[in-house]
């Protein structure tokens, strides 16, 4: 597309011109000096290869023929750039209308249901919609345009994203009901590191589960790796293994009816976080805004150790 050979600011000058008569009247007006604005209006008759005023010393400024063509366009322009800006500001202020909302495919069932519920009962104006995916087609969504705000663990965040931290998840273990060391609270893990390990195969929990691994100098038995959530739990359910996960469902029965323990870890361990990511420089829009508020105050909530 070629680039327009003019500017707004070019068009305002251009507009209190023709409407004061003079350029002393509308550089008044526009709040900028006339020796400014004559050059602005030199710069925008060069570029449109076009005399728009006749200047007379001491008698103001009249418009050409060509120039009182092209003030109705110059107007319509600059009214359409009034619209647009009033049409911005709206958007950004409003919690009305269309909200998308994108979120990482392991932490929609911890998420999603109170936006669907709570939020939206909050802000019954917005009309909220929802997408689920991996984090690099969130990124493009979002850079696209095509979703307001996406749920997404610190660790997929590109630097084109900026984010707002929410919630930090610290790792734990999960054993069988029967397992030997199910009668503790808490353990370290290379008291489990000879045993086949549950993993789960999704970015980044299997990056994350890496880093835990690392950090204590410890590599793990794989005894089966799986992208699904559930599974996991099942397998440890059934004593095939232990596991290793971040995000904690409410219940320790499994979807075929087997019971896990949850056990803490003892070591200094790296944590992950999820939060809500927006393109970087976009503002925080107020149905952003709300939003992360909503999901900070329900995190503080869910970690006070009175609740």
């Amino acid at each position: 597309m070629p680039s327009v050979p003019f500017t707004l600011r070019q068009l305002e000058y251009f507009d209190a011109v023709a409407s004061e008569g003079s350029l002393a009247a509308a550089a008044q007006r526009c709040h900028v000096t006339a020796s400014a604005l004559a050059l602005a209006l030199d710069e925008l008759e060069y570029h449109l290869s076009l005399q728009l005023f006749v200047r007379r010393k001491g008698k103001g400024v009249t418009l050409t023929p060509a120039g009182s063509r092209l003030l109705s366009h110059a107007r319509r322009v600059l009214s359409g750039a009034e619209t647009l800006a009033a049409d911005a500001s709206q958007a950004s202020s409003s919690l009305d209308g269309r909200f998308a909302i994108g979120c990482f495919s392991t932490l929609t069932p911890f998420f999603l249901p109170g936006i669907m519920e709570v939020f939206q009962r909050r802000h019954p104006g917005l009309e909220l919609e929802f997408v689920e995916a991996a984090a690099p087609e969130l990124d493009d969504l979002l850079l696209q345009g095509r979703i307001d705000a996406a749920l997404l663990y610190s660790a997929d965040v590109s630097p084109q994203l900026a984010f707002d931290p929410v919630q930090e998840y610290r790792p734990y273990i999960m054993v069988a009901e029967g397992h030997p060391l199910a009668s503790r609270r808490s353990i370290q893990l290379g008291e489990l590191v000879a045993e086949p390990m549950i993993l789960l195969d999704v970015h980044p929990s299997r990056l994350n589960t890496e880093h835990i691994f690392g950090a204590l100098n410890l590599r793990p038995f794989i005894g089966h790796a799986t992208t699904n959530f559930e599974l996991v739990r099942c397998l440890v359910g059934r004593g095939l293994g232990y596991g290793v996960l971040f995000q904690r469902p409410a219940s320790t029965l499994t979807y075929d009816g087997h019971t896990i323990v949850v056990l803490e870890l003892d070591e200094r361990v790296p944590a992950t976080v999820a939060g809500l990511a927006r393109p970087a420089g976009a503002p925080r829009t107020a149905r952003y805004t709300a939003l992360l508020d909503y999901l900070v105050a329900k995190a503080a909530m869910e970690n006070d150790p009175r609740n």
